[in-house]
């Protein structure tokens, strides 16, 4: 039978909403479900996720969006979420893993972790946990051109209020088409923790260790802290956010109104469909031209260097051997190969495999982060020295973020991300630290890499 494709969003709300009414009348004659998680689903021509997304009068919300723009997820609400405390996050993928055992194949939780359960928590990052993933109520979708209007129930404990709160959400949920220009954020005023002498300092101290054979790299952060004018609706950042950088992922994990996580990273941890992997390194770096010519020159003296050469390799060969370890054969699709982002530019290498049987998310997540481009190496001792010398709570910035289904999952490095608290916007950038390194040059670094953020910002 062929799939009803409706024409408007409004055509297929109701067309979902009358789904569910069916659902719960017939479920009111009959107790017996066949699974945990039900979805119901309709097509329609054409939608744009995230224009809708900023819409909808829900604090609960997610936005997920591949580097090659053919996947999008937008959500709003929680059907069912799985958060994990101090154990770190292998729990939750267990569990999860379970409820999507007898699932639709397009079910699927979205969510992130910590890059460090260890470190004490700090008040801003309290409700993120160690990790969270979620499945949101209601979900708008596009996947290779096909595009979804759906819907998930989970009948386990609170179904009945649950159901009550799909239905009015679906009655009230807005279907017209608006498109948001940018609107630069006002702000107040900015400060860096830690500020350029003591970010030096701290680089120094990482340049001793290495000098002295402790570690070979370790990467340092800093967060710019702006204080806003006024509330922002984290999803029309992200909106603003994904204009400037195309060719990355675009998260948002909102937990509350005006208090998100959010981020346009360049980096995938590792994409499984089935049994195939794939996963990649990006470090070195360098910034964009202003003519074609600057921008070649650039990128021949970005892939000429010896020391960021030396850093991409550190990541490169640990990502290699980690497929070895899971994969019953392995290959190499590219090498040194340029990324060029609107601001900065990236070494690139890509990698794939065929795992064994027996392998699982909950193998690969905890062994794949953090990699060394967001860690260092030796990892152990390069977390450790992070941990004593970062002066502030990284929380869920360079930790994995992305979603995961029956039969595949996508995670990416949650760098080029920001934490929006109210009136307060944290953003997170880092910088690799290897022998050759120069303090104040790193920071002209993290300057370039914030530079999609700061377009978004403008002074009163």
């Amino acid at each position: 039978m062929k799939t009803k494709i409706y024409q408007s969003l409004e055509e297929a709300r109701c067309a979902l909403l009358n789904l569910v009414n069916a659902w719960i009348e017939a479920k009111n004659k009959s107790s017996a479900y066949n699974t945990e998680i039900i979805r119901f689903q309709v097509s329609l021509e054409q939608a744009h996720p995230l224009e809708w997304l900023t819409l909808q009068d829900c604090s609960e919300k997610i936005f997920w969006e591949n580097r090659t723009q053919k996947e999008q997820f937008a959500g709003i609400g929680i059907a069912f979420e799985i958060s994990d405390g101090k154990e770190g996050y292998e729990n939750i993928l267990l569990s999860v893993n379970k409820l999507l055992e007898n699932s639709p194949d397009s079910v699927r939780f979205f969510g992130g972790m910590r890059f460090d359960a260890s470190v004490p928590t700090s008040p801003e990052w309290e409700k993120w946990k160690t990790a969270h993933l979620t499945l949101p109520l209601v979900e708008l979708c596009i996947v290779d051109q096909s595009v979804t209007l759906a819907c998930h129930i989970h009948t386990g404990a609170n179904a009945d209020s649950k159901l009550k709160q799909l239905q009015k959400m679906l009655e009230s949920m807005r279907t017209e088409d608006i498109t948001i220009p940018d609107s630069p954020l006002i702000q107040l005023e900015r400060h860096d923790i830690p500020e350029y002498r003591q970010w030096c300092s701290l680089v120094e101290q990482g340049l001793e260790k290495i000098n002295a054979g402790n570690i070979d790299k370790v990467v340092l952060a800093r967060t710019a802290v702006f204080n806003l004018a006024r509330d922002y609706d984290p999803t029309e950042l992200l909106l603003q956010l994904r204009r400037q950088a195309p060719q990355a992922f675009h998260y948002c994990f909102q937990l509350d109104a005006h208090h998100a996580f959010l981020g346009i990273t360049p980096e995938l941890l590792y994409r499984r469909s089935g049994s195939q992997i794939e996963s990649e390194a990006i470090a070195g770096t360098r910034p964009r031209g202003f003519t074609l010519e600057d921008d070649q020159r650039l990128a021949a003296e970005l892939r000429e260097s010896e020391k960021e050469q030396r850093e991409h390799l550190m990541v490169l060969e640990r990502m290699e051997r980690l497929l070895q370890k899971y994969c019953k054969k392995t290959e190499r699709l590219s090498y040194l190969e340029p990324l060029k982002l609107r601001h900065v530019q990236h070494l690139q290498s890509k990698m794939r495999g065929t795992l064994r049987s027996e392998i699982s998310d909950s193998d690969l997540l905890p062994a794949f982060h953090p990699t060394p481009a967001v860690s260092g190496t030796p990892d152990p001792e390069a977390r450790a020295l992070i941990r004593k010398l970062e002066p502030f709570d990284r929380g869920w910035y360079a930790g994995p973020v992305g979603w995961i289904s029956r039969k595949q999952a996508e995670f990416a490095v949650g760098i080029r991300s920001g934490l929006l608290c109210g009136r307060i916007l944290r953003i997170y950038t880092g910088a690799g630290i290897v022998d050759g390194s120069v303090p104040d040059e790193e920071w002209r670094e993290i300057e370039v890499k914030l530079q999609s953020w700061q377009y978004l910002l403008e002074r009163t």
